[in-house]
């Protein structure tokens, strides 16, 4: 299991890694971490923006691409100041519980541009349980980062049953940070739990520091809850 989730992680940070060529040149591996960060480009512009989303090869660049081209001027500046505003990811913040027979959507407002919607999908089905959990950053209704964590286990006799996995994955078209997940984890006690960690790097000064959250998320014989809190 932890085999196929670092191989679909690592395909997403190398994707980033990629396209971050655009912004910067890549630092030698043996430079100090400050003088990698002074290396960054100061900050992230609509010109070089647009820029990273064409150098991308995924379907949802293309679609930010496009999405974001139709937007007017002012709010393609806006939009390229929320995606390096550090304060915007460090706030992602949400705990949510429901039963496995209903799904749940809900949205926060981060400001009038900004906003976070999370959905949780849960699933069951002769005793076999998936809770998939998505928390997703939208700029103008434009998707920028989505965070996904997945559990799956089984339930016989009333009781959650050991063997539990967990899959997890990022969407990041946001050029100002590197999303990354560490190992994901997952434990049966009673419940069935898988958490994951997320790190966000900086490609640009104005973001600031990097920033760690950790999403989690939990099933039972009947309910689920699932959560996105500071690292």
């Amino acid at each position: 299991m932890h085999s196929i989730t670092t191989r679909r992680l690592t395909t997403v940070a190398v994707a980033g890694a990629t396209a971050l060529a655009v912004l910067t040149p890549a630092a030698s591996a043996s430079a100090p971490a400050h003088d990698a960060v002074a290396k960054l480009p100061a900050k992230l512009t609509v010109k070089s923006y647009t820029a990273y989303l064409k150098a991308q090869k995924t379907p949802e660049a293309k679609q930010t691409l496009r999405s974001f081209s139709a937007l007017p001027a002012a709010k393609q500046s806006r939009f390229v100041g929320h995606l390096q505003n550090g304060k915007i990811y460090a706030s992602l913040f949400r705990q949510l519980k429901g039963d496995l027979n209903r799904p749940l959507r809900t949205v926060t407002s981060y400001n009038q541009d900004v906003k976070f919607v999370h959905v949780v999908a849960p699933r069951k089905s002769k005793g076999a349980v998936s809770v998939a959990y998505t928390a997703t950053e939208t700029i103008f209704g434009i998707p920028v980062t989505s965070e996904k964590l997945t559990l799956h286990y089984k339930i016989a006799g009333g009781k959650v049953q050991r063997g539990a996995r967990a899959v997890a994955g990022v969407t990041n078209v946001n050029a100002a940070v590197a999303i990354k997940g560490g190992a994901v984890k997952v434990a049966v006690k009673g419940i069935a739990r898988a958490d994951v960690t997320w790190k966000a790097t900086p490609r640009v000064r104005s973001v600031g520091k990097p920033v760690l959250k950790d999403q989690a998320v939990t099933g039972h014989v009947n309910t689920w809850t699932a959560s996105v809190i500071h690292g």
